[in-house]
C-alpha cells in the first residue's frame, strides 16, 4: 500500500510537470509571435494623392452668405413722400448720392432714445418721431439710410461695431461697399480721401494707417475711440425689413461677427467668418 501510494504520487507529480512545461511552452511562443510582431515594419499604405483641378487663382470663392435686400417697389411712397428724387438731383457719383442721404437721415431729427421701440420701417420711425411719440438712437438712423439707399435699387446694409450701428452702401460706379454713418454724420477716409467700408477701416487701425473720419462729423468722443469700435463688427444678412418685417428678437440671428477678438457682446444665435470673402465678394465678381 505504501509503495502504491508513492507511485500515484510520483505519477501525479509527473502529469503536473507536464501540464507546466506545456503552458510555459505555448506562453514563450506566444511572446515570440507578439515580438516578432512587433519587430516586424509595418508598411505604411501609399498616401492618396488629391490633384489641384484648377489653378488656385482662379477659383471664384463666392460668398457663403446670401444678402437680401428691400426692393425699390417696397419703397416707393418713402422715396416720393421724403422727395429724395430731389435731395440726390444733380449728383456727379453715387458717392456723392450717397453722402447727401447720409447727411439728410442724420438730420432729421436730435438723437434721443426710442421708447417706445418703433419697427425697422423708415416710413413709420420718421412719421412717430416728428410726432414726438417716440425718439431715435443709431439703429433708427440706420434703418432709414438703409430704406432710403434701397428706395433707388441699390444694396445698403447694416452694420453693427462696437455700442454702435453704421451702414454700406454700394457703390454702382466703383463696384464697392462704402462705410456710412449717419447718426454723427460722416464717412471714414484713408490718407487719399478714399471713404472706407468698414472692413477696411478695421485693417487701417490694426496696421496704423492715416484713417480718419470726414470734417463736419459730430462725434461726442475722441477720433480714436471711435475708430477702434471698428475692431469687432458684423454685417447684417437680411436688409429687407419692410418687405419681410420681423421682430427685435429676431435680429441677432442675421449678424455675421467678422473674425471676433472674443466672444463678448455676440449673441449664440449669431454668425461668424474668417473669411472677408463672406462679407465683400462682390468686388471680385462686379456686384453684390
Amino acid at each position: 500500500m505504501g509503495s502504491g501510494w508513492m507511485q500515484q504520487s510520483v505519477g501525479r507529480r509527473q502529469a503536473v510537470l507536464v501540464v507546466a512545461l506545456a503552458v510555459a511552452g505555448f506562453g514563450i511562443a506566444g511572446a515570440i509571435r507578439v515580438v516578432g510582431q512587433r519587430l516586424t515594419p509595418v508598411q505604411p499604405e501609399p498616401p492618396v494623392r488629391v490633384p489641384l483641378f484648377v489653378d488656385p487663382a482662379a477659383v471664384d470663392h463666392a460668398s457663403r452668405f446670401r444678402f437680401s435686400f428691400d426692393p425699390p417697389e417696397a419703397l416707393a411712397a418713402l422715396r416720393r413722400q421724403e422727395r429724395l428724387d430731389e435731395l440726390v438731383a444733380g449728383s456727379a457719383s453715387d458717392r456723392e448720392a450717397l453722402r447727401r442721404l447720409m447727411e439728410w437721415t442724420g438730420d432729421q431729427w436730435a438723437l434721443g432714445v426710442p421708447s417706445p421701440y418703433p419697427p425697422p420701417d423708415a416710413q413709420v420711425i420718421l412719421r412717430d418721431i416728428r410726432a414726438g411719440f417716440t425718439g431715435g438712437f443709431c439703429a433708427q438712423y440706420c434703418f432709414v439710410l438703409t430704406q432710403a439707399i434701397q428706395s433707388f435699387g441699390i444694396p445698403a446694409r447694416l452694420v453693427t461695431i462696437t455700442g454702435h450701428e453704421v451702414v454700406e452702401g454700394w457703390l454702382r460706379d466703383e463696384g464697392r461697399w462704402v462705410l456710412l454713418d449717419p447718426t454723427y454724420r460722416l464717412q471714414v477716409v484713408d490718407a487719399a480721401g478714399r471713404p472706407l467700408d468698414a472692413l477696411e477701416v478695421r485693417r487701417g487701425v490694426e496696421r496704423g494707417d492715416a484713417v480718419a473720419v470726414t470734417a463736419g462729423h459730430r462725434l461726442p468722443e475722441a477720433e480714436a475711440a471711435y475708430l477702434a469700435r471698428y475692431r469687432r463688427f458684423a454685417v447684417w444678412l437680411r436688409n429687407d425689413l419692410v418687405s419681410r418685417p420681423m421682430n427685435f428678437t429676431d435680429f441677432a440671428r442675421y449678424l455675421v461677427w467678422f473674425d471676433p477678438p472674443d466672444e463678448s457682446g455676440r449673441a449664440p444665435e449669431s454668425l461668424v467668418t474668417t473669411f472677408a470673402a463672406d462679407l465683400y465678394p462682390a468686388g471680385e465678381r462686379g456686384g453684390p
